[in-house]
């Protein structure tokens, strides 16, 4: 939805939010999730032989970057924070979500309209 919203690429989106956490789920180890993750997901995608290397270096940007809400980044990259965001409040309200994740849940509630 939302990389439909900013005209990125939904298929990248999807991928990248699907493996956005494998680190954290094949290890249970959450310790830099996100940098580790990129590692695994870009040996995934190699093995599968059905992305090309700048989809592949898209994705695995995302996903490196995904844990780092604090600062703006490149537009895809945006799309898979903003989604972990998401669903970090939506589907866990009750958990402890960080101040930098209300302010950017604050501006996708505006942008989707979900005041």
């Amino acid at each position: 939805m939302i990389a439909m919203k900013r005209s990125e690429d939904v298929e990248l989106a999807t991928i990248a939010g699907m493996l956005h956490d494998i680190y954290t789920y094949s290890t249970m180890d959450g310790i830099d999730h996100a940098h580790k993750g990129a590692v695994v997901a870009r040996e995934i995608l190699d093995s599968l032989h059905i992305f090309n290397c700048k989809e592949i270096d898209t994705i695995c940007s995302a996903i490196y970057n995904h844990s780092d809400k604090d600062i703006k980044h490149l537009p895809f990259d945006e799309v898979l924070i903003d989604a972990d965001v998401m669903q970090h409040c939506l589907y866990n309200p009750l958990s402890d979500v960080h101040e930098k994740e209300m302010a950017r849940f604050e501006n996708l509630k505006s942008e989707f309209g979900l005041l």
